[in-house]
């Protein structure tokens, strides 16, 4: 449990540092939150683009 936490933080540390995310076009905004969920969650789809720095 603690190894799967370790490397999933490492593998997003990886992501965070090589590559720059912002929202696409295609995510209507503003959000709405979906209030019949019990995980907080957005209606609709959110896109992301990734750029290499």
């Amino acid at each position: 449990m603690r190894f799967g936490l370790m490397q999933s933080k490492v593998g997003l540390t990886a992501l965070l540092r090589k590559y720059r995310f912002t929202v696409n076009n295609k995510t209507k905004e503003p959000l709405k939150m979906n209030v019949k969920s019990f995980i907080l969650t957005a209606e609709g789809d959110i896109w992301l683009d990734a750029h290499e720095i």
